[in-house]
């Protein structure tokens, strides 16, 4: 009889387990599994991957084991790796991560990289940002690791959240620069101008939810997803209010989902701003640089 998860009673190296969880994974159509039974045994036996090389033959203990079968069973189940493991890669940072804030992209790095550029560009002393929707921190955390003239106000409807990211903040040692306030941002506003605004608002319709991947649906928080109606809530509240909060001189950098670029810079124009299409490496329009009119740009 197949074997779901390990038995506990006999003795599996480590060489065993990535073979048997690499098998499994893919039986399981776990995206990655090689990479992701490796990852596992990373966390259960406090070593890097390239350990699991040099030292193949060693021995799981029962204990262990028991760790290890845990997290199979929950990755089996389509439960996100990052959730199991409770950390997420981003922008060369590890941030705690929980089924109360959105996992990292990749893709929202171009919101760090550019907000980078232009802190170091337009230089000072004292540059005040805001991040809406803060989630994990990652956004604001992730700059102001990098750009030490910059200060932060991070809202969030959910307190649970902001307690995940005032820990990332401390572990990345910003938090005398980094600010947390709960606030529902289509209700209230922070105390503007502000030099930088950066956003990566819930952009899902909510039509589309049901296609989502099930680790996604299924686990990640809804509210972090979709605005409940079409995606552009959060768009339309930014374009109305922008002259209120965002600095004549300042910058707004927002994510926006596929196929939302016209929409999304109509709404902006719409309010009277100025708003250009990033592109990612791929290609696609990821990131709206907005900024108020008759503004050199840099």
């Amino acid at each position: 009889m197949r074997r779901h998860t390990p038995d506990v009673e006999r003795i599996w190296t480590v060489l065993d387990l990535v073979n048997w969880g690499t098998e499994y994974f893919e039986r399981k159509g776990v995206d990655s599994p090689r990479l992701t039974i490796e990852l596992m045994l990373c966390e259960v036996l406090n070593v890097r991957r390239l350990q699991l090389y040099t030292d193949h033959e060693r021995p799981l203990s029962k204990e262990e084991l028991v760790v290890l079968r845990s997290y199979v069973q929950r990755r089996a189940m389509h439960e996100p790796l990052q959730y199991i493991l409770g950390k997420a890669d981003f922008y060369g940072l590890s941030f705690v991560v929980g089924p109360q804030v959105l996992i990292p992209r990749p893709e929202t790095e171009i919101i760090v990289d550019r907000a980078i550029r232009i802190l170091r560009e337009v230089g000072g002393s004292a540059q005040r940002c805001l991040d809406i929707g803060t989630g994990s921190g990652c956004i604001p955390i992730s700059i102001a690791a990098h750009v030490s003239t910059c200060t932060w106000e991070c809202v969030d409807v959910h307190p649970e959240a902001l307690k995940i990211a005032r820990n990332n903040a401390q572990t990345h040692g910003v938090e005398d620069r980094v600010t947390f306030i709960e606030m529902d941002i289509l209700a209230t506003l922070p105390s503007g101008p502000f030099d930088l605004i950066t956003m990566n608002p819930p952009y899902i319709a909510l039509v589309d939810v049901h296609d989502l991947e099930p680790e996604v649906r299924d686990h990640e928080p809804l509210t972090a997803l979709t605005d409940d109606l079409d995606g552009l809530t959060f768009y339309r509240r930014f374009a109305s209010v922008a002259t209120q909060i965002l600095s004549p001189t300042g910058t707004a950098l927002l994510e926006i989902g596929y196929g939302q670029n016209t929409d999304v810079q109509a709404l902006m124009v719409g309010g009277g701003l100025d708003c250009t299409i990033i592109e990612d490496l791929a290609g696609i329009p990821r990131v709206a640089k907005i900024s108020r009119p008759s503004v050199t740009k840099w």
